[in-house]
């Protein structure tokens, strides 16, 4: 980018030498028009061209004149396309010379003369010894009373002296080319470029040192006369290469150092010890050995860590010593269930029984030992072979049906494969248990965790979410603030319009994301009050300071009435301030300009009640109802108009019933609206009590 910007200014820079080249050759052009005027509209030049007196040649038309004025050619013509008189000098010299062929053919064929009084001529011709500045005026007295008497001709060579003395004004090298000539390769490929943009210098760096810029001048006709060619010094670009490549190193060795100091903090705080509680993990899982403790220095994360693994060893330890003495309990615990639990080995015969088994299937243990499950009460009992145990048999995994016999009772069976160390399946324990009353209020308690799920999983994806925006969204308001106070360098006016976009744009999804999580967090219950002793009078004059900027845009005055009985109030000072900003805040925003935005507090019992009054444009009784719903803006035409969430009154509703009070408000289309609510004076109350 920075490379693109000298190239741009370098490009900028060589224009405007470019144009001081131009502006040289306008100059000198103008100075012979000029010349050519005053001579044109002198009475002694008028009277010449009537009576060719020769006086006026001696005293006016002297060699030495012409060149003291630094004029090549000077030619008077008659009303009727004749030469009166003519003359020719090399201003160097003085001496006289030919009048070029070309010039009087130009005269011949009318081309260079003027009939009307306001009819000039002023520009380049094409001469076989050089181009030449002509300036043609039409001959008249000082008053401009009388007829055109003819034409008066001035004309300069633009040749190599004059070129030279173009060079010394400017300090550049400039070549001069004729269209017609053989041009050089790198002028000729330039020529079409012109054809297209007549009036644009055309700018071409050479090489690494040297920058080009060619530009055209036309003949009094508007055909291509000839091309100058100046060659200027890249001064700018190379200054610009070389704070570029200083730049580069600085970042490069900057880079270099910061990532040799990471890398050894890393190594020495971090790698080094994880790589210590890797290989811990990796021998415990080995050698199966929960009794290992890990050892670590320093009081930091990795230490913690090192503490939650030594007690979820612990833990586990327990855990395996509890599981064995449960197995061996495990027989006398069955027993004593009121399910229906029996063991079958791979045969499909009763190796055990509980007690309730053997009262549902009116035996003994005895008798049951080695009966098989087919014989028991045929298919409708639930103790029939309904699992295809031999499937689970083979694949040793957990299986579960519900099964609803004869009699109308539904029965959850299950049938859990039991193996040895080795893993082999030696049997399956199979439990039956009545869930008749339990299948009639399943369904409606599974409707109502899908609900409860859906809504804990919406809170909780809002406020993972708004936790995970905030962090990228602080750095680039931190970001974009640094560059609009401009720290890492200047910005132009259009750069810091945009930086101040980025930044306000920050702010305002940085404040919806924090509604959010407010938001998220009273629905989770979440949200905790913290109370305070403050003066009431102090935060509401705090507010009306903090929105004051946004009324005076708007010439909104904002009024405080607060009964002189009311000093302070306990309840959670931040979480006050914010209701307060967001009634004002709204109050301002949907007022029209020049109004009035009024702010009251009055005692109502062991309650204070704060109003907050505007002279806005209401809210219609149909659009009433949608005030206090989160992300609900009462117009789409207003959402677009007025900026918002529709999260501030959701918030101060939910916020204010934390506080055990309650909101309302009243509101007419174009004549205001006014927001109000009521909070404990001395701390929340017994929520029991609130009013909505």
């Amino acid at each position: 980018m920075q490379h693109s910007k000298f190239l741009e200014l370098e490009h900028e820079d060589t224009l405007e030498n470019v144009e001081r080249i131009q502006n040289a050759i306008s100059t000198e052009q103008k100075y012979i028009d000029r010349t050519a005027h005053d001579w044109a509209c002198w009475d002694d030049t008028y009277k010449f061209i009537k009576d060719r007196n020769l006086e006026y040649i001696y005293k006016n038309i002297q060699d030495q004149t012409l060149a003291g004025i630094k004029i090549n050619v000077m030619i008077f013509v008659n009303e009727s396309g004749d030469v009166v008189y003519a003359k020719s000098i090399d201003v160097n010299t003085s001496k006289r010379t030919k009048l070029p062929e070309e010039l009087l053919s130009l005269v011949e064929d009318g081309t260079l003369l003027t009939r009307t009084e306001n009819e000039t001529i002023s520009g380049f011709v094409l001469l076989n010894e050089s181009p030449m500045f002509i300036a043609c005026h039409p001959i008249l007295t000082s008053n401009s009373k009388r007829p055109v008497r003819g034409t008066l001709i001035f004309g300069k060579y633009f040749d190599e002296a004059l070129l030279a003395s173009f060079e010394d004004a400017t300090c550049y090298s400039l070549t001069m080319y004729r269209t017609y000539e053989e041009l050089p390769a790198d002028v000729r490929s330039q020529i079409k470029n012109f054809s297209d943009f007549p009036d644009r210098p055309i700018i071409i760096p050479e090489n690494e040192e040297r920058i080009t810029g060619f530009f055209e001048l036309e003949d009094i006709s508007g055909k291509p006369a000839f091309i100058i060619k100046a060659d200027f010094p890249r001064t700018l670009y190379l200054n610009g290469e070389r704070i570029l490549n200083n730049m580069y190193f600085f970042l490069l060795l900057t880079g270099l150092m910061t990532g040799m100091g990471i890398k050894f903090a890393l190594d020495r705080l971090f790698v080094s010890r994880i790589i210590q509680i890797d290989d811990f993990v990796t021998r415990v899982r080995s050698d199966k050995d929960f009794s290992r403790k890990l050892h670590l220095k320093d009081n930091d994360e990795l230490f913690r860590l090192s503490k939650e693994i030594n007690e979820m060893l612990d833990e586990i330890n327990l855990a395996e010593q509890e599981l064995k003495a449960q197995e061996r309990e495990k027989k006398v615990l069955l027993d004593s269930l009121n399910e229906l639990v029996i063991f079958i080995n791979p045969q499909h015969k009763i190796i055990w029984a509980n007690k309730a088994a053997l009262e549902y299937m009116k035996t003994d243990l005895q008798k049951a030992v080695g009966m098989s499950l087919k014989d028991i009460s045929g298919t409708s009992s639930p103790l029939s072979d309904s699992l295809e145990l031999e499937q689970i048999f083979v694949e040793g995994k957990k299986k579960s049906v519900e099964f609803t016999s004869v009699d109308g009772r539904v029965w959850l069976v299950q049938a859990i494969p039991v193996t040895e160390d080795n893993g082999k399946i030696i049997g399956i324990l199979e439990t039956c248990r009545d869930i008749t009353e339990n299948k009639a209020t399943e369904t409606l308690l599974k409707e109502k965790q899908i609900a409860e799920a859906a809504n804990r999983t919406k809170s909780e994806f809002l406020a993972n979410m708004s936790h995970e925006l905030r962090t990228p969204l602080n750095s680039i308001i931190g970001f974009a603030d640094l560059l609009y106070e401009q720290v890492y360098g200047e910005l132009n006016e259009k750069q810091l319009k945009s930086v101040g976009n980025i930044y306000k744009s920050g702010k305002h999804l940085l404040n919806l994301i924090n509604s959010i999580l407010d938001l998220s967090k009273v629905e989770a219950g979440k949200m905790e009050l913290y109370y305070k002793q403050f003066e009431l009078a102090n935060k509401i004059n705090t507010i009306k300071s903090l929105v004051s900027p946004i009324a005076d845009k708007k010439n909104i005055q904002i009024e405080i009435d607060i009964d002189s009985g009311l000093s302070t109030i306990c309840a959670d000072e931040a979480r006050f301030a914010q209701v307060m900003y967001n009634l004002v805040d709204n109050a301002i925003k949907f007022s029209f300009e020049n109004g009035r935005v009024k702010i009251g507090a009055r005692r109502k019992g062991d309650m204070v009640e704060i109003t907050v009054s505007d002279t806005g444009i209401g809210v219609k009784p149909e659009d009433q109802n949608k005030l206090f719903k989160p992300f609900s803006q009462v117009d789409p035409f207003l959402s677009k108009k007025y900026e918002g969430t529709g999260l501030g009154l959701s918030l101060v509703k939910q916020i204010v019933k934390l506080h055990g009070g309650y909101v309302w408000f009243r509101s007419k289309p174009r004549e205001g609206s006014t927001f109000a609510f009521a909070i404990p004076i001395e701390g929340k109350r017994d929520s029991s009590e609130n009013t909505d």
